[in-house]
């Protein structure tokens, strides 16, 4: 869809919109435990209205109440972006981020290493350890740290297909 048809369909939508505004990307998560998750902030208070009394996963009965999203990126200026053609593959130094919130990779590391891996500190400090870099970021530009990070993962995933068979 080009930018110039986006108001002409919101137009057509319209009788199927809940709440219409403009939100702030804040934060988003991708683990293997909790799974994905994205959080926005509201304009105001005002358009928390339609939230309030909804099932909320994880408060409730384990489930939350559905809806459908359509976002749509905005310049500075209100026009719509242009999406990208294809997807940027995650970088490896998202990938490691990740996994230092996961508790299960945590866990697989002291087993591994047999250093306590307690926290998303230790985890990080052991794959920089690991790789022989400073910093997670180095995953992205240092080959040969890139190459070792690719093994440990690899590791990682066969000890998690070998404990899912065991189960």
């Amino acid at each position: 869809m080009l930018p110039e048809e986006v108001p002409q369909a919101l137009r057509a939508l319209q009788p199927y919109m809940t709440e219409v505004c403009e939100v702030m990307l804040c934060d988003w998560q991708e683990n293997p435990n909790s799974g994905a998750w994205v959080k926005f902030k509201l304009p105001d208070e005002t358009h928390l209205q339609i939230y309030r009394g909804k099932y909320r996963t994880g408060r409730t009965k384990g489930f939350g109440q559905r809806y459908q999203m359509i976002l749509i990126e905005i310049n500075d200026d209100e026009t719509p972006m242009q999406a990208e053609p294809e997807a940027k593959p995650r970088k490896l130094s998202q990938i490691a981020g990740g996994l230092c919130h996961d508790a299960k990779f945590r866990a697989w590391c002291e087993v591994q290493y047999g250093e306590p891996c307690p926290d998303e500190a230790a985890a990080a400090q052991l794959i920089r350890e690991v790789c022989g870099i400073e910093s997670r970021a180095h995953l992205d530009v240092n080959e040969e740290a890139a190459k070792v990070f690719r093994e440990l993962l690899a590791d990682y995933d066969a000890a998690k297909d070998e404990s899912s068979r065991e189960a």
